[in-house]
């Protein structure tokens, strides 16, 4: 009688420490899951943050080389104008002036005459090359001006025939980084375009719809097959910019039906 009576007072303390056991198992086990959660967290915490901070170096430091760049590609066309247009233009002045002979004042007059036209033309041809040497400043303007002073100076070749659209009604805001990579993707673009494509027709569209910029540059040249799609330098250093601003590039070729190149990127 007396061991029965004692299983039965036993019975619910045992109950009761299987429990506590139980309770304290269950609480450790969760215990541990929210450490590792927590310190699984702040792992992937920090390796956000020095990834966030990679990106942030990346982007300054391809900032940079793109400034220089499009400083360079300055200095390429004042080169080219100086060179191509206004040293013919005063070397033609020259002859000309050496030409004049006082005893023939008829023919005098006329080459006093020619010689002020190309002086005339030597100035305004000096005014444009000083609007070249503010192209880098140009981006601070905003996008509009600064498309429209490449455009102009790719029309000012003759050599192609330069069709430029834009929608930036609904553009309140803009980024100066952001700007010149874009400035950088249209220089890249129509340089590929002059040295390899044979085209005759640039066809430029730049349009803002919210939140994104969508820029795209097409030509009537000689393409390239879809294999050959992002293995060009120039073509591989576009990707590589529009993938730091987190947008998008698309390469649409074909041999002998040209070429598109469409940026979309979230601005600013």
């Amino acid at each position: 009688m007396y061991i029965h009576f004692f299983f039965l007072q036993s019975a619910p303390q045992q109950y009761i420490i299987i429990g506590t056991i139980t309770g304290i198992l269950v609480f450790l086990f969760l215990a541990t899951i929210l450490l590792s959660f927590v310190l699984e967290y702040r792992k992937r915490h920090r390796q956000y943050m020095a990834e966030k901070e990679r990106l942030q170096y990346e982007y300054q430091a391809e900032l940079l080389h793109t400034e220089f760049e499009v400083q360079e590609q300055t200095r390429k066309n004042l080169a080219a104008e100086l060179h191509d247009n206004i040293g013919q233009l005063l070397s033609l002045t020259s002859v000309t002036l050496a030409s004049i002979h006082l005893n023939e004042p008829e023919k005098a007059t006329q080459k006093l005459e020619d010689t002020q036209q190309l002086v005339t033309r030597s100035i305004k041809e000096l005014r444009q090359l000083s609007k070249i040497l503010q192209g880098e400043q140009l981006v601070k303007q905003g996008l509009k001006e600064t498309f429209e002073q490449e455009i102009q100076w790719l029309q000012h070749h003759g050599s192609y025939q330069v069709e430029f659209t834009e929608n930036l009604q609904e553009l309140t805001e803009s980024n100066t980084g952001k700007d010149l990579f874009i400035y950088r993707l249209l220089q890249e673009a129509t340089n590929n375009i002059i040295k390899h494509a044979l085209a005759s027709t640039i066809r430029i569209r730049l349009q803002f719809e919210h939140p994104f910029l969508k820029l795209s540059i097409a030509d009537n040249g000689n393409g390239f097959p879809p294999r050959e799609t992002g293995t060009g330098i120039g073509l591989q250093n576009m990707q590589r910019r529009v993938a730091l601003m987190l947008g998008t590039m698309e390469i649409i070729s074909e041999p002998g039906k040209g070429c598109t190149l469409a940026f979309t990127i979230p601005y600013p």
